[in-house]
């Protein structure tokens, strides 16, 4: 094999240091500003108090980065272990317009006097603050707060009493789902004052009044339904166990019935109105209803009951 000559040697190292330098990460400022200088001080509102938690985000420039603190239960801030710099800062609270400052730390040496920084109250619109109470009592409403909903609500309806209609339902749900039915219907009454023709919430209404063992309330409300306005047999199933559990057993398989007139495969309306004859004594109607269940559903804990409801029953 041939060696190569001493001219050709260096050529071929030259290039191949070329390369290195070419692969080779191109070098970094990373941690630059580290050192040993301090900046320190205070945050505080417009009044000299502390604010707890103001975040700062410091930088220097020139050395290519910088970091992040917090301010603790008295205002008080350190930026330690940095070099001297012209640093440049970002402080911001909940509640409070953020401010932009510089610092200049001289040397690492240097020791400055603690700095107070005051920050204003930010300025927030009236339309901006209802907004956010109105996601405030909606939040609260989805997470299951219903009291703390309402108490949003409320606050929101002493704002806008144009928007009375929308509050006063979503404070009767919030009622309803705490089962306090009689401050739900007094809150849906409300809103039919205004909207008599609303049948979903007169149906909701009429369902706490029977809930809240309140029957004659619950029919008051139902007598100016329109039903023909009703979309959902689930409105009808609601209302039809509604009067089952309230004792009310011949209202009851009437409600099914109409949730059977709506949807013919509603198996659940089918056996509930089947439980209600075997109650009233109809053995052939809940008979024929028991069967309907095994029909349409033939597995299943109902379709089971009502298939040991039909043997009883020969």
């Amino acid at each position: 094999m041939r060696r190569l000559d001493s001219h050709c040697q260096a050529r071929a190292l030259a290039a191949f240091v070329v390369l290195l330098l070419l692969a080779a990460p191109p070098p970094t400022r990373s941690q630059d500003w580290r050192g040993v200088g301090r900046i320190e001080g205070v945050v505080t509102d417009e009044a000299g108090q502390p604010i707890e938690g103001a975040t700062l985000k410091a930088n220097c420039d020139e050395r290519g980065g910088g970091t992040t603190i917090k301010s603790d239960k008295k205002g008080h801030f350190v930026l330690g272990g940095v070099v001297g710099c012209n640093w440049a800062f970002d402080i911001s609270a909940p509640g409070y317009e953020t401010r932009e400052i510089a610092i200049s730390l001289p040397s690492e040496s240097t020791r400055l006097a603690p700095v107070k920084v005051p920050l204003r109250k930010a300025v927030t619109s009236p339309a901006a603050e209802l907004q956010a109470l109105a996601a405030q009592a909606d939040a609260a409403y989805k997470a299951g707060r219903f009291a703390e909903a309402r108490a949003e609500y409320e606050k929101l309806l002493a704002r806008r009493p144009d928007l009375a209609v929308t509050i006063h339902q979503q404070i009767g749900f919030s009622y309803v789902q705490e089962k306090q039915y009689e401050k739900a219907v007094a809150e849906l009454e409300q809103v039919l004052a205004v909207d008599p023709g609303n049948a979903n919430i007169r149906a909701i209404a009429a369902q706490a009044a029977l809930e809240g063992r309140m029957i004659d309330k619950g029919w008051a409300l139902l007598a100016g339904l329109d039903e023909s306005q009703i979309q959902s047999p689930d409105v009808f199933f609601n209302l039809g166990v509604n009067f089952f559990n309230a004792g009310e057993i011949k209202d009851a398989i009437t409600y099914f019935g109409k949730t059977i007139a709506k949807d013919p495969a509603y198996v659940d309306a089918y056996y509930r109105r089947a439980l209600a004859y075997l109650g009233q004594g109809q053995m052939a109607e809940a008979k024929a209803d028991f069967q309907r269940v095994v029909e349409l559903q033939p597995d299943g804990e109902m379709a089971g009951m009502s298939k040991k409801a039909l043997e009883q029953l020969k």
